[in-house]
């Protein structure tokens, strides 16, 4: 199983790394779209319909990305979506920790519209409108990874408390605390890449995969009160894409809004 995951890792850093640093921005903004289009499709799933009402969300979601890239023209817009990004994946991650409850399809499909087009933004405006655009997506995706293959080693090494037992009973404590380190020492080697001073480059990058445990939380208890153990199995070892990529759901905006804080953009 270990050999598959990370078999089907490499295989997907390589295409990642092939669309961010070969392709122009455009071509490269489209390879984006089409993996958030396939995230889309697998979240609506959670709901529990038949094709019109999967259809259905996936068109909304659609609609609801146009108009925040419509909006987020104007620098204005930008900071105040993602800002919503950012009160939206706190109140998830308060809401995820502490009140794990049952949802109905209503909040699967709001939350699911919001998560999605704040991630496809984010990821979209840096490929495109950033000189370094095609770093900072890669740098989004490494947090990820980096924080997820930490949480999970360190996990195995010394989890015993359970961090949300009622959501995903093989996330601990100590897995958080290991893909927090990790990220802290990826924050350290990334900022000659980025021209970032060190100590808030890994302030930041922290800070992002502390959200990206929140987009993994979030999405395992749609799935799991949704009754599946996998958003599909499109990728061995993995399952669908949203389970390789549901923490990069609230990374990507939270990362975009740091990385203004520290200079990338007027805000």
């Amino acid at each position: 199983m270990l050999r598959t995951r990370v078999i089907s890792a490499v295989v997907l850093v390589a295409l990642v790394v092939s669309a961010m640093g070969l392709l122009p921005p455009l071509p490269s903004t489209l390879a984006l779209t089409a993996l958030l289009a396939a995230c889309t499709w697998e979240w609506s799933g959670f709901q529990g319909r038949g094709l019109p009402g999967r259809a259905l969300f996936a068109l909304i979601t659609l609609a609801f990305s146009a108009l925040l890239w419509r909006y987020s023209a104007d620098l204005r817009g930008l900071h105040r979506i993602l800002w919503s990004a950012l009160i939206f994946w706190t109140l998830a991650a308060v809401w995820v920790l502490l009140l794990p409850k049952p949802v109905n399809r209503a909040i699967t499909f709001v939350a699911g519209v919001l998560a999605l087009s704040f991630a496809w933004l984010a990821l979209a405006r840096m490929r495109m409108d950033w000189q370094l655009g095609a770093w900072w997506v890669m740098y989004a995706l490494l947090i990820v990874w980096v924080t997820d293959s930490c949480a999970y080693f360190a996990g195995r090494a010394w989890g015993k408390r359970k961090l949300a037992p009622r959501v995903s009973p093989g996330k601990t404590w100590a897995g958080l605390f290991g893909g927090l380190a990790g990220a802290a020492v990826l924050g350290v080697v990334a900022q000659p890449w980025l021209a970032r001073s060190a100590a808030p480059l890994a302030v930041l990058t922290v800070l992002v995969a502390l959200y990206s445990a929140a987009g993994d939380l979030t999405e395992s208890l749609f799935k799991r009160y949704a009754g599946l153990k996998d958003s599909g199995s499109l990728i061995p070892g993995h399952g669908g894409f949203l389970d390789r990529f549901d923490s990069l759901l609230a990374a990507a905006p939270v990362l975009m809004l740091g990385a203004s804080w520290l200079g990338r953009l007027p805000i």
